[in-house]
């Protein structure tokens, strides 16, 4: 009886799984519904959620 317990719960749990698998469950998907009209518009969807990637130092990758 157990086994039959676990295994039912096993495909519940499995059924959902796809949602835990999503790409967007932290995301804030359609934030921004059009392009922000000025940069104050701009800052304000900066400041409620950061979708800019990071700036990162610029590295020399010539070769001497």
């Amino acid at each position: 009886m157990e086994k039959q317990e676990n295994e039912k719960n096993k495909t519940i749990i499995e059924g959902y799984d796809y949602l835990g698998n999503s790409c967007s469950t932290t995301d804030c998907t359609g934030l921004i519904p059009s392009s922000p009209q000025s940069e104050a518009e701009y800052d304000s969807y900066e400041e409620v959620y950061h979708f800019q990637p990071k700036v990162t130092a610029k590295t020399d990758t010539s070769r001497s």
